[in-house]
């Protein structure tokens, strides 16, 4: 571990100089926050050797798995990031204000999951629109691949989504169906596997940790642009935003700023992977039910081109399970979003599934 603060260490001294250089659109520094003192949680956890993962601290492409959606197709809402300039950040403070953008497209997703034990269950994650009837969110929020990898899932259409959600209130949506991206599973013979080849099963299908929903009717707050492909530009700083369950009850919006780069920058083991993406902040409870919530770049109330980009969703952060508490405190990992990926799911979602 104390090779892994030495490194923490020097990426935020080389953050602050410059932004982080490690392919990842160079947005300025960004500025001192002050923390607020946040819907329940969406648990996930997977175990592994050393601890767990679990949200919302995302790769390499599996292996064995075809998409069945088909050959991908081009977004009408993607942004290429690599033809967008630098700009500055806009700080504003964790606690956000739910009108205005980025937050204004975002809310709080209530999926319930009952068991035996606790029949009244239900999972919260963070979802938010990327086309006028379309949410994107991580896709253990639909499928709890770690605890469940082979099902059965909830039934997500019991569910329901309430936009700029706040203290209980938001304008509420139902869900018509929602899929996890077909990448985000393990193999049909996972239950006769050896725990070390459950485990890479697992690591394999991180990566790949998105969801879309369909809802029943448009957006009346427009819709977050989003960038796939990006790994080109020079993205170094980011805001995660979401209802963490440790912050004010999960009951406002939260902002969380820090610099972004990939997992194989620095030695994170296991998590050092060529596209799993990495965004590390000063704030370390900002933990279950940010999970699904969007990494967006130039965060700015200001909406305009080039401004409120999506470039990741909150996937999983690592646990020590002995001590209970992050590995990398403060750090949240994230599915580096491929158009090969990215735009058959949507396709086939907003064409109700099917």
């Amino acid at each position: 571990m104390r090779t892994v603060s030495v490194a923490v260490a020097c990426i935020a001294l080389i953050a602050g100089v410059g932004g982080l250089r490690a392919d990842v659109i160079d947005r300025g520094p960004s500025g001192a926050e002050a923390p607020a003192a946040s819907p329940a949680t969406f648990r996930d956890v997977v175990p592994d050797e050393s601890g767990i993962r679990q949200a919302p601290y995302a790769g390499r492409p599996a292996a064995g798995f075809d998409n069945p959606y088909g050959p991908a197709k081009a977004g009408e809402n993607a942004i290429r990031l690599a033809q967008v300039g630098p700009s500055t950040v806009h700080v504003e403070s964790y606690s956000a204000n739910p009108a205005v953008a980025p937050f204004k497209w975002v809310g709080l997703l209530a999926i319930p999951m009952p068991t035996k034990e606790q029949p009244k269950l239900t999972g919260f994650c963070t979802a938010q629109f990327i086309t006028p009837n379309v949410l994107l969110t991580a896709g253990h929020c639909l499928r709890d691949l770690p605890d469940n990898p082979l099902g059965p899932w909830p039934d997500a259409t019991k569910g329901n989504f309430k936009l700029q959600y706040q203290n209980g209130g938001g304008t509420v949506f139902k869900i018509l169906c929602a899929a996890a991206n077909p990448l985000w599973a393990v193999p049909s013979n996972y239950a006769s596997m050896t725990d070390e080849q459950k485990n890479a099963a697992l690591t394999t299908a991180f990566p790949h940790d998105f969801a879309m929903v369909l809802v029943d009717r448009d957006s009346p707050t427009g819709v977050i642009p989003y960038a796939l492909d990006w790994k080109g530009a020079k993205v170094a700083h980011a805001s995660i935003v979401g209802y963490p369950a440790n912050i004010l009850d999960g009951q406002i919006v939260q902002a969380v700023p820090g610099i972004v780069f990939f997992a194989d920058a620095v030695p994170f083991g296991e998590e050092s992977e060529p596209n799993l993406v990495v965004h590390w902040g000063q704030l370390t409870d900002a933990t279950q039910g940010m999970s699904g919530g969007a990494w967006v770049v130039d965060r700015d109330a200001n909406e305009g081109a080039n401004h409120n980009i999506l470039i990741a969703v909150t996937s999983f952060g690592p646990v020590n399970l002995r001590y209970n508490a992050p590995i990398y405190p403060g750090a949240s990992f994230a599915a580096y979003l491929t158009a090969a990926e990215f735009n058959p799911l949507l396709n086939y979602v907003r064409n109700g599934c099917k």
